[in-house]
């Protein structure tokens, strides 16, 4: 009789969270390290005691079956994390973009789905907590954000740069965790473009650049039967494209129509998809693309912001 293979998969041991109960069960190693052992049963409250045996082992492991069941573990607790003082900051960062990125890929498979919109929030607020809870979080944000170019990694490098620049300029609290709202859900509309268009490895031919375009306005739609009514979010989401002089897309609005969400936003955009690698072309460097938009983008973006960018990013590499 053939037993099916049981796949195992390594967790974060740090994201158990003290008081809470496990839906999932854990295993570890045992002595030869050929089979698993379990650690602690499904339905198990994490208590003191079982803080200071986590502490002893060195590998953690949960049964890939019960991946979802430690997903929704894992984004129930996620600003809990990005609270957490035992968790060093890189390791932080890296644990809620990881958390982002799932919660993302889901957002650009089901993009109306309400329960979609509820899971953003806490993805968000988390990396609004790391931010403001330690001066040091933005270097580590940065680190940490991908260097090739997918929708769902873009849309959270977007938040990750759109944060640190709203913070650089004072925005706080409430109002930045809606600024970090906009930009996670400002590409939102193209889950609506053909699949070939947005990952086509060449340049788009005109009709393909027109069904882009409508990729904003798409997105406003979708915010809006999500329930979306701030108008910043929408701002942000249909505005991102346009241009200071009017030459922009979907309402072609200048620079005095055009929100501070959605140029911060738009700011960000840019530099992120000067700055990363796309299947047609290699990334830019951090200079490279910003004398681009320096040089050749005065009257597309917000100037003033740009230059607070740069700022940013040179009191980030300051710091190292």
């Amino acid at each position: 009789m053939n037993r099916k293979t049981i796949r195992y998969k390594s967790i974060d041991k740090r994201v158990l969270t003290e008081g809470e109960q496990l839906n999932f069960q854990l295993y570890i190693p045992n002595e030869t390290k050929s089979i698993m052992g379990l650690f602690l049963q499904s339905d198990t409250v994490i208590d003191g005691n079982s803080k200071v045996r986590l502490r002893e082992v060195e590998k953690l492991y949960i049964n890939e079956k019960d991946a979802l069941h430690y997903e929704a573990y894992v984004q129930k607790h996620i600003q809990t994390i990005a609270l957490s003082e035992e968790i060093p900051l890189d390791d932080k960062a890296i644990i809620v973009y990881e958390k982002a990125s799932s919660v993302i890929d889901e957002m650009f498979r089901n993009p109306e789905s309400l329960e979609m919109a509820k899971n953003i929030k806490p993805v968000v607020d988390s990396f609004v907590n790391i931010i403001l809870h330690d001066a040091k979080a933005v270097e580590s944000l940065l680190k940490i954000t991908a260097h090739d170019y997918y929708t769902h990694t873009h849309s959270i490098n977007v938040s990750i740069y759109t944060l640190s620049l709203g913070s650089f300029l004072g925005i706080e609290g409430e109002d930045l965790k809606t600024l970090g709202m906009a930009a996670v859900l400002h590409d939102i509309g193209k889950s609506k473009v053909d699949y070939n268009i947005i990952n086509k490895n060449g340049k788009l031919t005109e009709v393909e650049f027109n069904e882009m375009k409508t990729h904003p306005a798409e997105g406003h739609t979708i915010a809006l039967k999500l329930g979306i009514n701030d108008e910043r979010i929408l701002s942000g989401i249909r505005h991102h494209h346009e241009k200071m002089d009017g030459g922009g897309y979907p309402d072609k609005i200048t620079e005095d129509k055009i929100s501070e969400f959605a140029r911060i936003i738009g700011v960000c955009d840019v530099f992120d998809a000067l700055s990363t690698k796309r299947s047609y072309k290699d990334p830019m460097s951090s200079f490279e693309s910003l004398r681009l938009m320096k040089q050749q983008m005065q009257g597309h973006l917000d100037m003033i912001l740009v230059d607070a960018f740069i700022k940013m990013l040179q009191k980030q590499e300051s710091k190292k």
